[in-house]
């Protein structure tokens, strides 16, 4: 009995948004995690002797004279560090791939997610959480693979197609994740215990426990389900550089140069203010995990909306107008969130500021909703249908850049501050670039 070529190709496609779905939600189910978690750790050991005495002896050297400073501080290194790994790594097991397949290297990189999450369960000191997140990075590099595997399996004709399955489970999987995270977080507001070792439970043993049935999932689904979609006699043909940012200045299209950069500007923003959310939101509400996650909901909600809308209005008006649009709408609302005054010591927050807060939050998310898939379709539009698949890779990369360059910029204006008004001030004055530059490019033409 001979398959349908097309049914085989919506069976991968259906299992890769799965893949890239799970591993998604089982990272960030720590996302609204970090303000305690953090503070829950320099409480259990924040003395010398200690990775996170160390780091706090060299945040107060800096000016962190507050534990809540220090924690915005240590979650950006934290972001960053696993974001930097990412960055480093998705190319190197793209290319393991292109040489020995996607279905091998993809069990390898799910098993190590598998196996720092695991870690993450009895971390009871701070430095084996550093040592999961190292290891969760350096595995995250199968986002990079199921997309070489989406490629695999479309032609030129529909490789936007294949590119839009991966972006929306990393969408999807960034909504749900902090949002499971949020409602399985355990309860930070009794006495701290101090680690008798390095390994044993911890008060966020629940939440590591869920990502790790989530990862382990992962594994035996693609083990047992996922098919090759790299045969070996095309294998050498593949064995080339992956695509990233740093060829950026390689590609013949002077609009998908223009359009990746603006994507850079914009994302290094978000992924800034992305970072810090839950340090803000602990700041002027005192928010707990649970209250984080129907923040997420919301969020969500706005993007989703937003993207439901994209769909009637790009026929119309076309994807760079709706791209505008987007970053005049995220400057407004980074704004918005910037003059909310944060309380001193006693204070209270004005009366208006929890309705402006979630309306520059409702707002930053409807904008990214309008902004990343039409600045996908951008580059799809603006490419040779011989050069999609590459410059849809090197937007991804831009974005892995980003999250490299935003958390630790954001955590470090937050720290040195001490407020979240520089942050968001930052991230609007960066709209400013963008706007100009995709404001620059013509209109798509057309394909016959």
């Amino acid at each position: 009995m001979t398959v349908n070529p097309s049914s085989s190709q919506r069976r991968t496609l259906a299992l890769i948004f799965l893949t890239v779905f799970m591993d998604i939600v089982g990272f960030s189910i720590i996302i609204p995690l970090f303000p305690h978690l953090l503070n829950h750790y320099i409480q259990a050991e924040g003395s010398a002797g200690t990775l996170i005495g160390w780091l706090s002896s060299l945040a107060e050297a800096m000016g962190g004279d507050t534990v809540f400073k220090k924690t915005v501080l240590f979650g950006g290194l934290l972001s960053t560090l696993y974001s930097l790994l990412q960055f480093v790594f998705s190319p190197i097991w793209g290319a393991l791939s292109d040489r020995f397949g996607r279905r091998g290297i993809l069990t390898v990189t799910l098993a190590g997610s598998a196996l720092s999450y695991v870690l993450w369960i009895f971390a009871a000191q701070f430095w084996v959480v550093v040592l999961t997140r190292l290891v969760c990075g350096m595995m995250a590099g199968n986002i990079a693979v199921a997309s070489a595997a989406a490629a695999d399996v479309t032609d030129e004709k529909e490789r936007t197609k294949g590119m839009a399955v991966v972006g929306i489970a990393i969408g999807l999987g960034f909504l749900c994740g902090p949002i499971i995270g949020g409602f399985t977080a355990p309860d930070t507001s009794g006495p701290v215990a101090v680690a008798a070792g390095a390994f044993g439970f911890n008060l966020f043993s629940k939440s590591a426990a869920i990502a790790a049935a989530m990862a382990t999932a992962n594994f035996f689904l693609v083990l047992a389900f996922f098919p090759e979609t790299l045969p070996p006699e095309k294998r050498a043909a593949k064995d080339a550089q992956r695509p990233s940012i740093f060829d950026l200045a390689n590609v013949r299209s002077r609009e998908v140069r223009r359009t990746s950069f603006a994507n850079l500007i914009y994302q290094v923003g978000f992924t800034g203010m992305e970072n810090t959310i839950v340090f803000l939101t602990l700041a002027l509400f005192a928010y707990s995990p649970r209250d984080n996650a129907v923040l997420f909901l919301f969020n969500g909600a706005s993007l989703v909306l937003a993207q439901g809308m994209s769909r009637r209005v790009v026929g119309r008006v076309g994807q760079r107008k709706v791209v505008l649009f987007g970053f005049l709408t995220a400057a407004v609302a980074f704004l918005l969130v910037a003059a909310i005054p944060t309380p001193v010591a006693g204070g209270t927050l004005p009366v208006w500021g929890k309705p402006v807060f979630f309306l520059g939050m409702g707002l930053i998310s409807f904008a990214t909703g309008l902004i990343l898939p039409s600045v996908s379709s951008l580059v799809s539009l603006y490419s040779d249908a011989s050069e999609q698949g590459r410059n849809l890779g090197i937007l991804r990369s831009a974005g892995s850049l980003a999250r490299v360059i935003g958390p630790i910029s954001a955590a470090l204006l937050y720290f040195h501050f001490g407020s979240h008004c520089w942050v968001y001030v930052g991230a609007a004055a960066l709209m400013v670039p963008a706007f100009w530059v995709v404001r620059q490019l013509p209109d798509p033409q057309p394909r016959g």
